[in-house]
């Protein structure tokens, strides 16, 4: 190394030294093994073929490399020479580094299948990362003459351990499901191999103790490595009987460890993020609406839609539901799902979204002056024409907010009229009974006292005060209703966010707060308040520093200096700060409007999708004859799905996923066919092709006059 930094001045002839010493010593290749290489480049298949038959006398390296380092077989998988590589592979290419003139006697036998091990991985890696399925096909069918080499699934196996040295340093398994090449995935599958299950981030456990004390980052990196493979589309639809429940599993593991190895934290959100975008172009490739309501029940039935209903019982909507816990949010708003969803919210009143905007204000008016009768007739006949509108999700999402709006005005009537009399009075009126008992307290006791004379934390005072901030409160849910609006629904979801960072911003202001009140608490006494109001110009420096005497100016100076930066930090920093989280924000939601509005829409329609609560208050503590009813179809539903005819129904559900699968292959496919263009790989393909073609020409015709006449350019 002390070459290095030896001086490089221009008269000195050693001027390049440097850079030699550093380079590696590679022995030279002989013109034969030129040739032979630039043979394999250019797809000759009979010069690579005569050379390997004259090469009897193991005077031809096969295994040499170029000076990118490649050997015969890496250079025909790159410029996907299949004839070629076949050939070399018939002619144990791989294992004349051991066998042929190279060959030690000091290489055990495991030495041996070591070496041939790590050359065939790295030939089949080459493959997999160039994805040429011929070459991937070729590599697993090959199989060697001697018994002590492994077969590839031993090999696979073994290199999975992350010790292994490889050159990518990643099983073929874990590279293909990086490329997310369905066929080669496929073919690797196929022979029985198993992929290691990554460890939780704060495992304890010897193995992981010792890996991260050896090497901290490559552990990271290898647990990265095994989760971006596992979010492979192509491996996730080959493993997974209900693909789309795996990725919902996946993306919450990936967005948890995000939140963990904060040094990835991109890479995981990432990977969770392409997770979330299968699921929702798994749920795309339904074409009616009972794969949805299969997919999205997860149960099947043999009847057509228009017929069974989209209303009964059997509509739980589980896969939904499980879609919102996990926060799905592409799935949700997917534009199959929220169709579905809206024909279920209307039910039999789908009519509903066509008619005019008068007349949808006159219905939404009838039924909410209406409710009262409504909830009885509903009581009485919950199976009539009448009951199963009134059991729509749409017409329950109405009387509910009617009925809230009746309590609303109820309890403004007695805090406005029927309490006004009672502001004077401590508590409920004395009976008669009550004089008698504390005749002797008369003179102590006042219940009519003035409500000034009241002590200040009085329970009437205290309930007052919690009965008002609840009224606040009470109206404030109503911003429920405005979730259903296209136009309010955005804003409400915006408000929610900007709430939360304010929280955020709280936290650092009170700190800073404290901090300049315990400093100025040393000067001046009971200065919390006025720091409190200075954010709002409600209080002035001439507070802090009019306090002393002209004998004490040192310390006004002081007082001044401290509020000033309190005013620069807080009222010019902090409340600027405040400002630009809050813009944040609000264009973060704005960017994605339609699919926040649509999952926080659909988290509101699926509370009013359930059948536990049709009635709203007081109705609802009425016993209803549909619950007997209800408690015998569960009863009867639970026995079916113990009987064979249930397990069918059950098997319904998986082929529809396979449906949905082989359509989401067909459709990635198609759309790699029409972005496919005259690119660089495409000239190359063009280019081999031609040299193959021209190479065969020359070889029937017989114009080959010298096995190096490749190296020179005809006149």
């Amino acid at each position: 190394m002390a070459a290095l930094y030896q001086s490089t001045d221009s008269s000195s002839p050693n001027k390049f030294l440097a850079l030699k010493d550093v380079r590696e010593v590679k022995e030279e290749t002989t013109l034969d093994e030129k040739l032979f290489l630039l043979a394999c480049e250019k797809g000759d298949y009979y010069m690579v073929k005569k050379l390997l038959e004259e090469n009897s006398s193991d005077e031809l390296n096969i295994n040499s490399v170029d000076v990118l380092g490649r050997n015969a077989i890496t250079i025909s998988i790159e410029n996907e020479n299949l004839d070629i590589l076949q050939l070399l592979l018939d002619h144990d290419c791989q294992c004349r580094r051991i066998w042929g003139r190279r060959w030690s006697p000091f290489v055990s036998p495991d030495d041996v299948n070591d070496v041939e091990g790590s050359l065939s991985t790295d030939a089949l890696l080459v493959a997999i990362d160039s994805e040429v399925v011929g070459a991937v096909d070729i590599l697993l069918n090959h199989r060697p003459k001697w018994t002590t080499r492994p077969t590839i699934v031993k090999l696979m196996e073994r290199i999975q351990n992350p010790e292994y040295s490889t050159t990518m340093d990643v099983a073929p398994v874990i590279l293909a499901a990086h490329r997310n090449n369905y066929e080669i995935l496929t073919m690797l599958l196929k022979q029985d191999v198993s992929l290691p299950k990554p460890h939780a981030v704060g495992c304890e456990c010897t193995l992981c103790t010792a890996k991260n004390k050896k090497d901290s980052l490559r552990h990271s990196r290898f647990r990265l490595d095994i989760y971006r493979c596992l979010a492979s589309p192509a491996l996730i639809m080959l493993t997974e009987e209900d693909p789309i429940l795996r990725a919902f599993e996946l993306s919450a593991d990936l967005k948890e460890l995000s939140l963990v190895e904060v040094e990835f934290r991109n890479d995981y959100e990432e990977l969770a993020q392409k997770c979330k975008t299968f699921a929702k172009d798994l749920l795309a490739q339904a074409r009616n609406s009972r794969e949805l309501e299969v997919i999205l029940n997860h149960q099947s039935s043999d009847e057509p839609v228009d017929k069974r209903g989209l209303l009964e019982e059997r509509m739980n909507l589980s896969r939904l539901k499980l879609a919102i816990k996990y926060n799905q949010k592409e799935f949700v708003s997917q534009s199959n799902c929220q169709q579905f969803l809206n024909t279920v919210w209307f039910g039999q009143m789908a009519g509903y979204r066509r008619k005019h905007t008068c007349m949808k204000i006159l219905i939404v008016l009838t039924v909410g002056l209406c409710w009262p009768i409504l909830s009885l007739c509903y009581l009485l006949a919950p199976k009539s024409q009448a009951g199963r509108m009134i059991h729509t999700p749409f017409m329950k999402f109405i009387i509910h907010g009617a009925s809230y709006f009746t309590f609303l005005l109820l309890l403004n009537l007695y805090s406005l009229v029927y309490n006004e009399d009672k502001k004077n009075t401590m508590g409920p009126a004395l009976e008669r009974i009550d004089y008698l008992l504390i005749i002797w307290l008369i003179e102590q006791f006042h219940c009519t006292a003035e409500r000034k004379d009241w002590d200040a934390f009085h329970p009437t005072l205290v309930a007052e005060g919690l009965f008002a901030f609840g009224n606040v409160l009470s109206y404030l849910r109503l911003f429920f209703m405005y979730t259903t609006s296209s136009i309010l629904g955005p804003l409400q979801i915006s408000m929610g966010q900007m709430l939360q960072d304010f929280g955020k911003f709280l936290g650092m202001f009170l700190l800073v707060l404290f901090s300049f009140t315990i400093g100025l608490t040393q000067l001046f006494i009971g200065t919390c308040y006025a720091l409190f109001w200075y954010i709002f110009s409600l209080a002035h420096v001439a507070l802090f520093v009019t306090r002393f005497s002209y004998n004490n100016e040192l310390q006004s100076f002081v007082g001044a200096v401290i509020v000033g930066t309190y005013n620069v930090v807080v009222v010019i920093v902090l409340t600027k700060l405040l400002v630009a989280m809050l813009h944040k924000s609000f264009q973060l939601i704005a960017n994605h409007e339609d699919k926040e509005w649509k999952f926080a829409r659909a988290k509101l329609w699926l509370s009013y999708f359930d059948d536990k609560c049709t009635l709203p208050p007081p109705f609802n503590i009425i016993p209803s004859p549909k619950t007997i009813c209800y408690l015998f179809n569960s009863l009867s539903k639970w026995i079916c799905s113990h009987t064979p005819k249930g397990r069918v129904k059950r098997q319904n559900s998986l082929k529809v996923m396979c449906c949905l699968v082989h359509r989401y292959l067909t459709s990635m496919r198609q759309k790699m066919q029409s972005t496919d263009q005259a690119t660089v790989e495409n000239l190359n393909e063009l280019r081999q092709d031609l040299s193959k073609f021209r190479n065969e020409m020359r070889d029937l015709l017989g114009f080959r006059t010298s096995k190096y006449a490749m190296f020179y350019p005809r006149n």
